[in-house]
């Protein structure tokens, strides 16, 4: 299903129970073009996330490429090779048509974009997967973890302990990525292989809510908000409200709750368990 710039609610049903999933994209309050494009079939439980690379024509065409191609791929029902296999070939051939279509239209060249992703199958772990800095983060037990790792100078800076987090907020360096979809060569997306429990909740999103928001705000409105579409509204009003400097992109998924799941109970003080805040 590909997703409008509307908001719009998912339901896929499964012979486990039901797994909702709720998304919606914004220009927010500075942009006056949405570069942001979402995929989302939660009947096959494929979610992508895009976001088009800014001061570049064409970021809103190569998000838009990427999100369905790399969407239409995954949700076809072909068995050939692996996930891993699958979703490393549905990126690839997404860069190529990006690229294709630069050539063709001098107005766009050079344009690219991010791109995060989850799998969600019948049975057995989640696949994320990503390019550039679009994140993807996990609920569980009233506990949010990050599933990806930003591919950006500033990441790079963060690990190897050269600049602290306060800096990183304001650094000039602070949007710029070291990998994306559609420049010259094949991007290398990273993989990663999660394993599911019953009332997990998923957050993939553009760089357009992590700018406004840090991860323990995050955190408090995925616990809060029980239902997925109430969620992302939640989570674009408020990157809305603190400015909106960027387009905002958010896909909110939840696994059915089992007996003793945990999803929604507090977990006390949070702020020490996160490294990455808003800049």
């Amino acid at each position: 299903m590909w997703s409008s710039p509307n908001p719009v609610q998912g339901v896929k049903r499964r012979l486990t129970g039901v797994v909702r999933a709720g998304w919606l994209t914004d220009p927010g309050r500075s942009r006056e073009k949405n570069e942001d494009s979402i995929f989302a079939d939660p009947r096959r439980g494929v979610f992508v996330v895009a976001d088009g690379l800014g001061g570049i024509p064409g970021g809103d065409v190569a998000s838009r490429i990427a999100a369905r191609r790399i969407g239409e791929a995954l949700s076809r029902d072909e068995g050939d090779g692996t996930p891993e296999e699958r979703v490393r070939t549905a990126i690839a051939r997404a860069g190529d048509a990006i690229r294709l279509h630069a050539s063709s239209d001098p107005g766009v060249t050079g344009m690219a974009t991010t791109v995060v992703l989850v799998l969600v199958p019948e049975s057995g772990p989640y696949l994320v997967a990503h390019v550039g800095d679009s994140r993807a983060y996990l609920l569980r037990d009233g506990r949010m973890e990050a599933l990806t790792r930003d591919h950006s100078v500033i990441q790079e800076l963060l690990d190897a302990g050269r600049i602290s987090v306060e800096v990183a907020r304001h650094h000039p360096q602070r949007h710029v990525i070291t990998r994306s979809l559609g420049h010259a060569g094949s991007a290398v997306p990273e993989l990663r292989f999660v394993g599911r429990r019953p009332g997990d909740r998923i957050l993939l999103c553009s760089d357009g809510l992590t700018t406004m928001l840090g991860d323990p705000e995050i955190e408090s409105i995925l616990v809060r908000y029980t239902e997925p579409m109430q969620c992302c509204r939640e989570l674009v009003q408020r990157a809305n409200t603190r400015g909106g400097l960027d387009n905002i992109s958010v896909v909110v998924i939840d696994e059915p709750p089992g007996p003793e799941s945990g999803r929604f109970k507090r977990a006390g003080p949070i702020a020490h368990r996160f490294h990455r805040q808003p800049f």
